[in-house]
C-alpha cells in the first residue's frame, strides 16, 4: 500500500546537476506530494524557485536516487537575509506535485518512454482472487482446542492479447512470512501491461484510473491504491550490462479509501459470478467512452459520501445527462431539423424584425435535442422493461437539480434534502444498470447482483417468480 515518507531531496533546477536545490520531499495519503526547497542566489532576490515550466522536476531522494516530481507548482515562495548582521540571502520555496516517480529523471513530461505497468491493484486482486486463502475451524464433541484447516488455492499464471495489442499477464498466488510463533499468509494478485508501442505518462496514468474504477465498480466498492511499476526504455549499466529501469509511481488518490481487500460475500460481481471474463473487461478499460468512468466514479462517491452537498448531486445529475448522450445520442431529428431550417427561412423573407426575433427565442428554448427529463425517462424506460423497479417521477428530480444549479440550495427545505438522498440511491442502481448493460452483462446477472447486496440495491431488484406467487396467494 501507498506508505508515507520525508527525505531530503536535491533538486536539479532546469535538470542541470550543476544547480543544485537542497530541499525536503514528503509524501503522504493526507498532504500529497510536497516539496520545500532553499537556495542562496547571488543576486540578491529571494523570490526565486526551482523552474516548474517543463511539467517535471528532477532531482536525488536521499542525494543518491533519481526521482522526478510530476505537475509541480509553487505553492509559496519567499525567504530573505539570514540576518541583521548577514549580508547572506536565502530563497525558499515550497512546491506542490501531482505524483513523484523514483528511479528516473523525466525531463519531459510527454516523452513517450513507458513501455509497460505492473501493479498489485487491490480492486483487481479481489474481483480475480478473493480466496485464494480460505480457513475454516471445528469444535469436536468433547471439550478440547478446535480443529483449525487452512486451504491456499494453487498458483494460477495466465496470459492474452487485449484488442490493441497490449499483452496481459497475470499471477495470482499466497505468499507465506514466518515471525517468531506468527505465520502470516497473504493474497497476492499481479497484473502486468506490456504496450504494443512505447506510451507517454498521461496515456499510462489514463490506464491505471480507467482499471481501478472499473474493477472498484464491479465490486461495488471503491478500494485502495498501491505503487505502481512502471517499465521504462531508460536504461542504467550495472555490471557492465545495460539494464531497463523500472520507476516506482506514487500519488495522492482524490477520493481515498483504506479497503485493501474484499470478501466475496460483499461484492456485486467476482470472478467466479461474473459472466466476463478478465480479457473482456480490460478491454472495455481501454475502448469505452470517458463519460462512462466519470459516472462510474460518481457512483462510487454517492454511495458513500462523507457528507451529501447539493452541488455533489448536481454534478452527479450532469455525469447522467452526459453518460446517456455518449451512450444512446443527443435524440436530435433530421426531419425536425429540416423543419426549422425552412420555417427560418420563410420567416426570413416574409417576416417582420420582431417575427425574427420571437422565432430565435423559441427555437432557443426548444433546441433539437432530448431534455435532461426526457433523458432520465429514456433511462428508466429500458429499466423497468427489464422487471426492475422504483421510477421517480423525472421532473421531481429536474426540478430538484434545478433549484442547485440556480443557487437556490441554500435555500432547500428539509424534505428535499430527504428527496436529494433517495434520490441518489435510485439514480446510482440506475446507473449501475446501464453501465453494467455497455460492459456486456445480462438483465438477470445485475438483478442477482443487486440481491447479493440487499441492503443497497435488493429493493431495486425484479421480483423472483417465488416471490410473486407468494405474494399472489396472500391476497
Amino acid at each position: 500500500m501507498l506508505e508515507s515518507f520525508d527525505e531530503w531531496f536535491a533538486v536539479r533546477d532546469g535538470h542541470d546537476d550543476d544547480r543544485i536545490w537542497p530541499g525536503r520531499l514528503s509524501f503522504s495519503i493526507k498532504n500529497g506530494v510536497v516539496l520545500e526547497a532553499i537556495a542562496f542566489p547571488d543576486g540578491g532576490n529571494f523570490y526565486q524557485a526551482p523552474n516548474c515550466d517543463t511539467g517535471t522536476i528532477t532531482g536525488y531522494l536521499d542525494y543518491q536516487r533519481p526521482t522526478t516530481i510530476i505537475n509541480p507548482w509553487v505553492q509559496s515562495r519567499g525567504g530573505g537575509s539570514m540576518g541583521v548582521d548577514t549580508p547572506v540571502v536565502r530563497s525558499k520555496a515550497r512546491i506542490i506535485g501531482s505524483a513523484i516517480l523514483k528511479n528516473i529523471h523525466l525531463t519531459d513530461i510527454n516523452e513517450r518512454c513507458f513501455t509497460g505497468v505492473s501493479m498489485d491493484l487491490p480492486a483487481f486482486s479481489s474481483w480475480y482472487a478473493p480466496r485464494i486463502v480460505k480457513t475454516d475451524f471445528s469444535f469436536p464433541n468433547d471439550k478440547g482446542p478446535a480443529d483449525v484447516s487452512v486451504d491456499v488455492d494453487r498458483p494460477e499464471h495466465s496470459e492474452f492479447v487485449l484488442n490493441d495489442q497490449t499483452k496481459v499477464t497475470i499471477d495470482s498466488y499466497a505468499h507465506p512470512a514466518t515471525e517468531g510463533a506468527v505465520t502470516s499468509v497473504t493474497q497476492r494478485t499481479s497484473l502486468w501491461f506490456q504496450f504494443s508501442e512505447a506510451a507517454n505518462y498521461e496515456a499510462v496514468i489514463k490506464r491505471i484510473w480507467r482499471v481501478n474504477i472499473l474493477f472498484s465498480f464491479l465490486l461495488g466498492h471503491r478500494m485502495a491504491q498501491s505503487p505502481y511499476h512502471l517499465h521504462t526504455t531508460h536504461t542504467r549499466s550495472w555490471n557492465e550490462e545495460d539494464r531497463p529501469v523500472v520507476a516506482e509511481l506514487l500519488f495522492r488518490p482524490t477520493f481515498k479509501s483504506k479497503t485493501e481487500h474484499l470478501e466475496w460475500h460483499d461484492a456485486l460481481f467476482t470472478r467466479h459470478n461474473c459472466t466476463l471474463d478478465a480479457r473482456s473487461i480490460l478491454n472495455a478499460a481501454a475502448e469505452q467512452p470517458d463519460a462512462l468512468f466519470y459516472l462510474m466514479n460518481m457512483v462510487l462517491l454517492m454511495e458513500h459520501p462523507k457528507k451529501l452537498s447539493a452541488n455533489t448531486f448536481s454534478e452527479f445529475m450532469g455525469c447522467v445527462e452526459d453518460f446517456d448522450q455518449t451512450v444512446f445520442g443527443s435524440g436530435s431529428s433530421s426531419d425536425l431539423k429540416a423543419l426549422r431550417k425552412s420555417l427560418k427561412k420563410v420567416v426570413a423573407e416574409h417576416g417582420s424584425e420582431a417575427d425574427k426575433r420571437t422565432l430565435g427565442d423559441l427555437l432557443h428554448r426548444s433546441p433539437n435535442r432530448y431534455s435532461l427529463a426526457q433523458r432520465v425517462e429514456r433511462l428508466q424506460r429500458a429499466w423497468l422493461d427489464s422487471g426492475f423497479r422504483e421510477s421517480p417521477d423525472p421532473i421531481e428530480l429536474v426540478k430538484l437539480r434545478n433549484a442547485i444549479s440556480h443557487g437556490r440550495a441554500v435555500t432547500l427545505e428539509v424534505d428535499d434534502y430527504q428527496k436529494m438522498v433517495w434520490f441518489g440511491y435510485y439514480l446510482c442502481a440506475l446507473s449501475r444498470f446501464h453501465i453494467f448493460r455497455e460492459l456486456g452483462l445480462p438483465d438477470e446477472d445485475i438483478g442477482e447482483a443487486f440481491c447479493r447486496v440487499p441492503y443497497r440495491y435488493g429493493m431495486y431488484a425484479p421480483r423472483t417468480e417465488e416471490a410473486t406467487n407468494a405474494e399472489a396467494e396472500t391476497k
